[in-house]
């Protein structure tokens, strides 16, 4: 009878230490997997291999080139836009899905563009050199940690806007139809149509007129 009871006490215990083996096993292969997708889920081949072609253009050589491989690889970008510059995209999932340009624009160098949510830009829009947009940012958290869960919320840039030099466009902006950010700029809400904002952070300095032609006399 004690050999039978110290069989099932033997058994009992194997069975217990093999779960708690197998349960660490897929603990590990569980948090392996996500260290992976979190080091990874931004990486884009097709995107890389685009910027490996065009690694050796020179800026504001290939501006039409940039543009074709781009479309290529699934952006959706309208006819007669040009990138004197290759901009930096980053983002998780399907940014080729999220972002969407219009015709006749054109991109200076040195532009990034975070596309964690979409990005919407209209036709004939003007980028300055290195300008943001930044659709990702975090809620306030606790003491502990300010830089709470991220959020992410769409931009939408309205046909014949002018974007300068060094702005930033932060998440859930709008900026209307032929508006002007100046250079520098740091926009927080949203932007009215035929208005130009400069400052940190922007504030509208006066509105535009609907049709304008230069003197250059």
């Amino acid at each position: 009878m004690a050999a039978w009871w110290y069989f099932l006490w033997s058994s009992y215990y194997i069975d217990v230490l093999l779960f708690e083996e197998n349960d660490i096993m897929k603990k590990g292969i569980a948090k392996a997997v996500r260290i992976i997708y979190e080091e990874f889920s931004a990486f884009h081949l097709r995107l890389v291999i685009v910027q490996m072609l065009v690694f050796l253009l020179p800026a504001n050589v290939g501006s039409r080139i940039r543009v074709r491989l781009l479309r290529l690889i699934g952006f959706e970008i309208g006819n007669g836009t040009v990138m004197w510059g290759m901009p930096r995209f980053v983002g998780k999932g399907d940014i080729y899905g999220r972002l969407t340009i219009g015709d006749g624009c054109w991109f200076n160098v040195g532009c990034h563009f975070d596309v964690a949510a979409p990005i919407s830009i209209g036709n004939t829009v003007a980028f300055g050199h290195e300008v943001l947009l930044l659709t990702n940012s975090h809620h306030i958290g606790a003491t502990d940690q300010r830089a709470g869960p991220l959020v992410a919320k769409p931009i939408v840039v309205g046909s014949g806007a002018w974007l300068g030099a060094r702005c930033t466009i932060l998440p859930g902006v709008t900026i209307g139809e032929g508006a002007v950010v100046a250079a520098g700029a740091m926009v927080t809400k949203d932007v009215a149509a035929n208005t130009m904002v400069a400052g940190v952070p922007a504030k509208a300095i006066r509105e535009l007129d609907v049709y304008y032609v230069h003197n250059a006399a």
